[in-house]
């Protein structure tokens, strides 16, 4: 039994573990964000009446008193602490799309290839779904992201060596968040990219140019490659208008279209939710619809019977693959490059604000949390660990996998 490029996609982790509808994106970034809040709040609360009550007992301590020889109380201080004003769902998606921006940024300027920068992203994406940027700091993830990422991609470089493309950063920072990242990821590292789709879409535009094309030809019954490339130099322009092209002229409008859909996956592609939506096929060929219309639905008419129950279904899911990448912004700069983007930088800016008075004080420190928990670790083999961590630990561990079984489904039982 031959398989197709569809029956392989279909047994990858990313089309069965990560592939969503708009609505289950929704519900789920919703439901991580009520999660973190309710979290930071309980250890914001826990946190400031520690604080509290230790100053209540330095005090105490040091025997301040009053005229009459008694020590004077504490004012009561509790009306006055504010409640932490936390991200909405919403808020945190435009924090994680900024931090997938920079980490754009942050590849070229660790000159890593686009698919090494291109899995970090979906990373970043796929572990913020389940985790939120107030648990977590999108610049201590989107390093150790990258770093992980170049690993997969097969281009990885020493950890110390990694590390000096960052001030004030070590190695033991970036390494630290390293398993966090990996147990969000569900431990799925693939991800199927569109680029190389692209770059044999382009391939296969040049040959039905230059009369060479032997593929499957649905256009019309009977037609030669050379019948199929006059055709071809008769398609109007991408505004519609009439064309008569030479076979020169077609071939650079090919490889102008091919520039602009590789811009197009290379941005507005990774920064939106594409990946989770559809697949690479219709993400290649929604970016090159965007570059050039009428080469794209010729190209998918020669793929494709007219009569083919398929064809008006591929046709929508394109078209609302191309809706949501011409919606973001890096391709209205493409196509208006005098677009204000002000408003969106202010937003971005306040929210970071926003971010730092409602983190979760227990997630602040990666590095101490990483030591501490290998320090529990080596304990708890050695039989040292306290009663009470180890209850803590049996609870972790089992809303860990009542977690996972939501995700994963329960385990299946073993036959008799």
């Amino acid at each position: 039994m031959k398989l197709s490029e569809d029956d392989l996609y279909r047994t990858s982790t990313q089309y069965r573990a990560w592939s969503f509808t708009k609505q289950q994106l929704a519900a789920q970034r919703l439901k991580t964000n009520l999660q973190a809040t309710e979290r930071v709040k309980a250890n914001v609360a826990r946190q400031r009446a520690q604080r509290a009550q230790q100053t209540e007992t330095d005090s105490i301590g040091s025997g301040v008193e009053n005229g009459s020889g008694a020590t004077t109380p504490l004012p009561d201080r509790g009306s006055d602490v504010k409640e932490v004003d936390c991200l909405t769902a919403d808020e945190e998606l435009a924090i994680v799309d900024e931090f997938c921006e920079r980490a754009l940024q942050l590849g070229a300027h660790c000159q890593f290839p686009i698919e090494v920068t291109a899995t970090c992203i979906q990373f970043l994406r796929r572990f913020y779904l389940f985790n939120s940027p107030m648990t977590y700091h999108g610049q201590n993830i989107s390093r150790t992201a990258m770093f992980l990422a170049s690993k997969v991609e097969g281009a990885m470089r020493p950890i110390d060596h990694f590390a000096t493309n960052f001030k004030k950063t070590t190695a033991e920072q970036i390494l630290a968040p390293e398993y966090v990242i990996v147990q969000g990821l569900r431990f799925n590292f693939d991800v199927r990219h569109p680029f190389r789709a692209l770059k044999g879409g382009h391939l296969e535009l040049m040959e039905i140019a230059k009369g060479t094309y032997e593929g499957p030809n649905y256009l019309e019954e009977g037609m030669t490659s050379a019948d199929l490339s006059a055709r071809m130099l008769k398609l109007p322009g991408k505004k519609g208008q009439p064309s008569n092209a030479t076979m020169q002229d077609m071939e650079k409008r090919i490889t102008e279209a091919y520039g602009l859909a590789s811009h197009i996956l290379k941005t507005a592609a990774l920064l939106t939710d594409a990946y989770f939506l559809y697949t690479p096929a219709q993400i290649w060929l929604a970016a090159h619809l965007l570059a050039d219309g009428p080469i794209t639905t010729f190209f998918l008419s020669v793929k494709l019977p007219a009569s083919s129950p398929h064809l008006p279904k591929l046709t929508a899911v394109i078209q609302s693959c191309a809706t949501l990448l011409s919606s973001h912004r890096t391709y209205i700069a493409t196509v208006n490059p005098k677009a204000d983007d002000s408003a969106h930088k202010a937003r971005v800016k306040a929210l970071i604000e926003k971010l730092k008075s409602c983190r979760d004080p227990d997630k602040v420190d990666l590095v101490k949390l990483n030591q501490a928990q290998k320090r529990d670790a080596v304990n708890e083999e050695n039989g040292g660990v306290e009663e009470n961590k180890a209850k803590r630990r049996k609870v972790g561990r089992e809303e860990y996998q009542k977690a996972s079984d939501e995700f994963w489904g329960p385990e299946l039982g073993k036959k008799e």
